[in-house]
């Protein structure tokens, strides 16, 4: 076949579609970017920084409270338990730590039984009733055996390290007064009552 001479079809196809001259390569509109973020993403991150702050203000309370019962808890570190003064200096400290946390004329009166009873009320239940005795032989000659000075040990260390907020003490002078009054009489009412029968 001779070049010059073409066949019709091939005379079509060659010659463009003038409809089609005028078209244009399609445009992508620009990549979506990150920024600025929706108003959900800000109050998201807003609230996550109000909580980050709030848990470091109360970590850095937390440990401003619990301060003083840890240079407690050294300071019992360093004691001697052998020390025929050993439950005065562990009394003491313990006075000292209260002192930290509630004001001087709730705690200083505190002594004896009442002193204990308040003691126990910031240890662990199963610990309860054996600091009050174990701090009462300080009026002693003899010092703690060396079970003893242990179980003090334990047992102010437990104190210092328990994590509850100290609370005064409920010491009402006139009460104590009047149970302490009405336990005579009424031991005594019993006995005229048996003499009776």
């Amino acid at each position: 076949m001779n070049p010059q001479t073409l066949p019709p079809a091939s005379d079509k196809a060659v010659t463009p579609n003038p409809a089609l001259a005028d078209l244009q390569d399609i445009i992508l509109p620009d990549p979506i970017g990150a920024w600025p973020w929706a108003v959900g993403y800000w109050l998201v991150l807003a609230i996550l920084l109000v909580l980050i702050i709030g848990a470091i203000l109360w970590l850095k309370k937390r440990a401003a409270y619990l301060a003083p019962k840890k240079t407690a808890q050294g300071l019992l570190a360093t004691l001697d338990p052998n020390s025929s003064h050993y439950p005065s200096e562990v009394n003491q400290l313990l006075k000292r730590t209260a002192l930290s946390y509630l004001p001087r004329e709730v705690i200083a009166k505190l002594d004896g039984d009442a002193w204990a009873s308040w003691l126990d009320t910031h240890l662990p239940k199963q610990n309860r009733g054996r600091i009050g005795p174990l701090l009462d032989k300080r009026h002693q000659a003899s010092p703690l055996s060396t079970d003893e000075a242990r179980e003090l040990h334990n047992l102010a260390q437990r104190w210092f390290a328990s994590k509850a907020k100290f609370s005064s003490p409920q010491v009402n002078s006139s009460s104590s007064q009047t149970s302490f009054a009405t336990a005579p009489l009424s031991q005594a009412s019993t006995k005229t009552a048996e003499e009776q029968c």
